[in-house]
């Protein structure tokens, strides 16, 4: 291998030059200048010299000289590699010197490699170039270098002068400039340290870290100098159920490609989901060096998605419940007034006590379809102004009442509550439902606490629940000492029929429903549980502090008014149903014609169109629907009354039905005195 001495006095030219040869085969020795390069040729002399003519110490030109006036060196080729002396008598005077090339800066990496080919090609037995002495002709070419380096001088002079110029003008310029540059990495560090995310820099092999910006401590609960000593610690803190899948997904840092998102685990228990990122910063012979990420805290973001993807799962059954909701009603209608005439028929103790428990499963039944649908279908009820203090006395009253005696009730309502719009009943079914739930978590015994207050919900906290909205609302807080909630089911305790109580005693409908509520009423909740230490539930919702809540009106007992023998169309598809209804309204005194569906109706009107007081239809049935039958029955009479009823009576079903010409509606299963209160009611309105 040959070996081929480089001079020259910087260091990004030697660089170029030593990698270029060693990358084409040759052994590479250095020189900063002249004098270093003849001390290290006359030890081992190389294979041919490349020399830079303008150097400190001793020049190219000198150099040139001492190298041909040595019986060792002289048949050593000396090329000239210049960017300096590029004139003719430049390269004339060099080559007088006994230079073997002349080459020119830059030159292509190709054209120099050929050039040093050729020099070193005839060396192979030809003779050294003759050895000039001082005299005659040889003194004229002293004279032409020593008018060149004069003329080199006095040009290095004009641009030494022309530069101290510019460098005294500049000097402003400069300190302006370090004035911004100390102020833009003042900037930059201010940036890094008060970021949300974290900004971390590392070395590719994650075995160093260089720096990480201060919200690390905020969302990782650990010390930034913890991290700096350990890099591994951050690998420890990913939940042990992601680890590994980021531990593999490490090499596409360098790529460029690496985007993960994972759990951490804080040292006080937390979780904390993170979103991660890291980008490589190459050094200038292309190899990474360093990789730089951010990770962004996304719990939030987290929770949202959750959220949204439960409400679009009880979306899904919700439909599937509301149906077999619907077809429960209908099985519950005929039983529940059936009990209401046998009631009649049957006055005996016996008797009583045997419809007594009748009644009560029917009621059970009737309870449950109102929590599926409830859940299912968002039932509005009745909106009235309600001041939750009338609500959560009785609350109290039934928990003192009836809870086990080792459970204690704690209570702190505000006197002046803000009146709530909403339905009192459903209301009262949401602190209900999450008393009971508090009482099953403790068969122990323990605490519950029933707090009620006014808020006002600003932009910012409205910003972290995604179905808030700013403004006054009444916040409720419902917390227990019980078993808590394990994390890896706090997010599906929403979701219905989901229960972690024994077969038969849940139906899995309480909070599902207590949700459903809650969002029918333009509410939000939150749920906080710590296993062992307890759950509270937060529930907010829209107030109204210029209305005048009331309690829930008390029902008023009224006699079953009788009919004059009013002849009443009775249509619905369902066979119990149109019998017990006959039965009930022919015992009370009106006379009863029945449909089986819509058509059937119309056909029947047609006939007793002069006798036909009013129309109690239901509104989903086969051939014919309700809104088509009472459009069509409104059609051979505008006036005709017409009483809808309907096993799925959702907010959409009801505005259906009224928007086509209902005039009051009954929801089943419904009660004899309902159907006959309403009944006379629309008869006899003035």
């Amino acid at each position: 291998m040959k070996r081929i001495l480089v001079v020259d006095d910087k260091d990004e030219n030697l660089y170029y030059l030593q990698t270029l040869l060693q990358g084409h085969g040759f052994e590479v020795e250095t020189a900063r200048h002249g004098a270093e390069a003849l001390v290290k040729a006359r030890k081992a002399p190389p294979a041919a010299v490349v020399s830079d003519l303008l150097m400190p110490v001793m020049d190219g030109y000198t150099l040139l000289r001492h190298w041909k006036g040595d019986l060792r060196l002289q048949g050593v080729p000396f090329i000239v590699y210049t960017a300096t002396y590029t004139e003719a008598e430049d390269e004339r005077l060099a080559l007088s010197l006994g230079a073997d090339a002349f080459i020119l800066k830059p030159s292509a990496p190709d054209d120099f490699l050929g050039r040093l080919r050729e020099v070193l090609a005839p060396r192979s037995g030809a003779p050294p170039r003759p050895v000039r002495s001082p005299s005659g002709e040889d003194r004229s070419m002293l004279k032409i270098y020593s008018q060149t380096l004069i003329r080199k001088l006095e040009e290095k002079t004009l641009q030494l002068e022309e530069a101290n110029k510019a460098l005294q003008a500049d000097i402003a310029a400069r300190e302006r400039t370090a004035d911004s540059l100390r102020e833009s990495e003042e900037r930059f560090r201010q940036l890094a340290e008060n970021i949300q995310e974290v900004f971390w820099i590392t070395d590719p092999g994650k075995t160093r870290m260089f720096y990480v910006s201060p919200a690390y401590e905020r969302i990782w609960g650990r010390t930034c100098q913890s991290l700096l000593d350990n890099p591994g610690t951050w690998l420890e803190a990913i939940h042990p159920d992601e680890r590994e899948r980021v531990r593999a997904a490490l090499p596409r840092q360098a790529a460029g490609t690496y985007d993960e998102t994972y759990r951490i685990l804080r040292p006080d228990g937390g979780q904390r989901w993170i979103h991660d990122r890291a980008y490589p910063v190459a050094g200038p012979d292309g190899s990474i060096y360093r990789i730089v990420g951010t990770a962004e805290d996304v719990t939030e973001r987290k929770k949202l998605e959750t959220q949204f993807l439960r409400t679009q799962r009880m979306e899904s059954i919700g439909t599937l419940a509301g149906g077999i909701a619907h077809d429960l009603n209908n099985i519950l209608a005929p039983i529940m007034l059936s009990i209401e005439i046998l009631r009649m028929k049957l006055p005996d103790p016996d008797s009583t006590a045997m419809l007594d428990t009748l009644q009560s499963c029917a009621n059970r039944g009737a309870d449950l379809v109102r929590q599926v649908l409830s859940f299912a279908r968002g039932v509005d009820g009745k909106r009235v102004a309600v001041n939750l203090r009338h609500l959560a006395e009785d609350i109290q009253k039934i928990v003192t009442e009836t809870f086990p005696k080792k459970i204690d009730f704690h209570s702190h309502i505000a006197r002046d509550l803000w009146p709530v719009t909403g339905d009192p009943t459903q209301m009262h079914q949401v602190l209900m439902n999450l008393c009971v739930n508090a009482r099953d978590a403790m068969p122990g015994g323990g605490r519950i606490s029933l707090a009620i207050s006014n808020e006002t919900v600003d932009e910012v906290f409205a910003g972290l629940h995604s179905e808030a909205r700013p403004g006054p609302h009444i916040r409720i807080e419902v917390s227990d000492t019980g078993s808590g909630i394990p994390a890896d089911i706090l997010d599906k305790i929403f979701e219905p029929f989901f229960t972690t109580k024994e077969p038969g005693q849940g139906t899995g409908l309480g909070l599902s429903t207590t949700l459903a509520i809650i969002k029918s009423h333009n509410g939000f909740l939150d749920v906080k549980s710590t296993p062992g230490q307890g759950t509270t539930f937060l529930l907010w919702f829209p107030a109204d502090p210029s209305a005048d809540g009331e309690g829930p009106a008390p029902s008023t007992a009224a006699g079953l008014p009788a009919g004059k023998g009013e002849l009443i169309l009775v249509v619905d598809d369902e066979a119990s149903v149109r019998s017990i209804a006959q039965k009930i309204l022919e015992q009370f005194g009106y006379r009863v014609l029945l449909a089986v569906h819509g058509a059937e109706a119309v056909s029947l009107y047609a006939q007793h169109r002069g006798d036909i007081a009013l129309v109690f239809t239901d509104m989903t049935m086969p051939v014919m629907d309700g809104p088509a039958t009472i459009s069509a029955l409104h059609s051979l009479d505008p006036h005709l009354p017409v009483l809808g009823s309907s096993g799925l009576a959702d907010q959409a079903t009801v505005a259906r039905a009224m928007a086509g010409g209902v005039h009051h509606f009954l929801s089943k299963p419904f009660t004899a005195e309902a159907l006959l209160q309403k009944i006379h009611e629309m008869l006899h309105r003035t």
